[in-house]
């Protein structure tokens, strides 16, 4: 496994980061494969996966604003790219038990390669998520740096 690992010094710089990452996977991503494309997104409270969320929300230039869905645990997004038509934000916060993403239609949601999906807390869940999948975990070092590990 490969790691990656990149600063940022403000949120804004995670969001630029993030619009990085996600234009170079989705150049990556030529050919189709049979399973979503998942991101786990790992850490602390505060140390910045919702703002990567809105540095990818920008890149792929969705018009609606993205904020954690912890309340509504899961939100949908239409997107308007050649390989991926969804992009899928779960927040697994309050989940409890893994058993409770049945009921979400995860596993649908996971084995569809439409959809392009990010898990915030995907260590809740780690069992539920499929052996491929992207992980990024962010660590807090300072009051606006952040260290983000991506896991290839």
């Amino acid at each position: 496994m490969m790691q990656i690992k990149i600063f940022s010094e403000s949120p804004e710089e995670t969001q630029k980061i993030a619009a990085f990452f996600i234009k170079t996977i989705l150049q990556k991503k030529g050919k189709v494969s049979k399973k979503a494309l998942l991101v786990s997104l790992e850490g602390n409270l505060g140390s910045g996966k919702t703002e990567f969320l809105k540095g990818v929300a920008k890149a792929v230039k969705l018009k609606t604003r993205v904020f954690s869905p912890t309340f509504v645990i899961m939100k949908r997004f239409n997107l308007t790219h050649p390989v991926f038509k969804y992009l899928w934000h779960l927040d697994c916060y309050r989940l409890k038990k893994t058993s409770e993403l049945k009921e979400l239609g995860f596993s649908d949601i996971i084995n569809d390669n439409r959809n392009l999906v990010f898990v915030e807390w995907g260590d809740k869940i780690k069992k539920a998520l499929p052996k491929n999948h992207l992980k990024i975990n962010f660590q807090i070092i300072g009051k606006n740096k952040r260290k983000l590990t991506i896991s290839l």
